[in-house]
Parts: structure tokens; C-alpha cells; sequence
């Protein structure tokens, strides 16, 4: 019997068993779990839009007051020379 018939034979073996019975504690144990997980989960995401739309606020606020992309404003004449 070769390394690859030995294999299926056992595989064969796993799935002709019936599955182990699961304990009744533990349906109840993975429910509270994946509750915690799911509110965890979407308080992160609440946080995290927040934070977003306040960083996006932020730099439209500075765009309006800095305006960086105009030139800035020269107070005086440069002066002139060589005339």
C-alpha cells in the first residue's frame, strides 16, 4: 500500500466516524463570544469614522484659512537696481 492509499484509507476512516457529541455549554460559551466580538467590532468602526470625519473637517478648516496654494502676499516693491 503506497503513502497516498494509506492516506485516503485513513481519511476514509475520519469520515465514515460519527463527529464527537459537542457539549451544550459550549453553544452558549460561542454565542456570548461572537455578541462581545460583533460590539467590539462596531464600536472600532464607530470610532474610527469619527476620527475620519474629524481629520476630513480639520483639513478643510485649514484649507479656508491657510490657503496654500495661493502665493504668498509680498508687503513691499522689490528694489530696483541697475537702472
Amino acid at each position: 500500500m503506497s503513502g497516498e492509499d494509506r492516506r485516503k484509507e485513513h481519511v476514509r476512516r475520519l469520515l465514515d466516524t460519527p463527529p464527537p457529541p459537542v457539549p451544550q455549554e459550549l453553544l452558549a460559551e460561542a454565542v456570548r463570544r461572537g455578541e462581545r466580538l460583533r460590539r467590539l467590532r462596531a464600536g472600532a468602526r464607530r470610532f474610527l469614522w469619527v476620527v475620519g470625519v474629524a481629520v476630513v473637517a480639520g483639513v478643510v478648516v485649514w484649507l479656508m484659512v491657510a490657503r496654500p496654494w495661493a502665493a504668498p502676499e509680498v508687503p513691499v516693491t522689490p528694489p530696483l537696481t541697475g537702472w
